[in-house]
């Protein structure tokens, strides 16, 4: 029975969540032989975890949430259909680890799937920091969240390709507009002590330049900054390019 304070839920196709062959291919160089010896291995010692669910019968009967052992932390996740009782087919299957990095947390949005079976949570920690993170538990947790709790929640995250920036790796900025865009947005940010202001966007763009050097080009270094990109698909967007 779905919680009347759930938080907004979105759905999209199940195959917009991807196969996780990426998190497949950084465990071994032989996925299609290694993969379903591991889910077999897994159903010799099931591991059947009830998460935010009291009882048996607050989960959902349609899927059973199987996890098994890998070894060296890395535990191997198979959800399966199930009619009366009975296993009748594989829906999805990924990796997880455990992480020691645990916050509180409240949930703006859920995107799902018909099958209920994966979903990217909107997680709010703070009012100045969102994350979107794939949840691990959803099948058994999907009918138990509410909007106004607040819930431990564990980050991890997979690196698919790790590389040097270049030193001097920069880009020229000489639009007017984004120049413009650039200077407004570094000044209001330096005074305010760094944080955005609810109303950024209104003082952009009633921001004029003081200065002749307000009009110069920008200069983006790209071996001295931090960037994070997340992915801006839906059922995706746990995704993320980190520089």
């Amino acid at each position: 029975m779905k919680n009347q304070n759930s938080p907004e839920t979105i759905k999209i196709q199940d195959q917009n969540f991807g196969n996780h062959v990426e998190h497949w291919n950084l465990l071994t160089d032989t996925p299609e032989t290694d993969v379903p010896k591991w889910l077999g291995l897994a159903l010799d010692a099931p591991v059947m975890p009830m998460g935010l669910c009291e009882d048996e019968q607050d989960m959902d009967q349609s899927f059973w949430l199987i996890q098994g052992p890998k070894g060296q932390s890395i535990s191997i996740n198979q959800i399966i259909a199930v009619e009366n009782q009975k296993p009748r087919a594989l829906k999805t299957a990924f990796p997880s680890f455990e992480s020691p990095y645990k916050y509180d947390a409240q949930i703006e949005r859920i995107i799902t799937c018909d099958s209920a079976t994966q979903a990217v949570l909107r997680l709010s920690l703070n009012k100045n920091t969102v994350i979107y993170a794939f949840d691990n538990l959803f099948s058994v947790n999907n009918c138990q969240y509410d909007q106004n709790q607040t819930y431990q929640v564990q980050f991890n995250a997979w690196a698919y390709e790790l590389e040097s920036v270049a030193e001097n790796e920069k880009i020229i900025v000489d639009d007017p507009a984004s120049i413009k865009h650039h200077r407004a947005l570094n000044a209001i940010l330096a005074e305010h002590n760094g944080v955005a202001p609810e109303n950024l966007q209104e003082l952009i763009n009633d921001w004029q330049p003081k200065t002749p050097e307000d009009h110069e080009p920008v200069t983006v270094d790209f071996s001295k900054m931090v960037a994070y990109l997340y992915g801006e698909t839906l059922g995706q967007e746990d995704e993320a390019w980190f520089q």
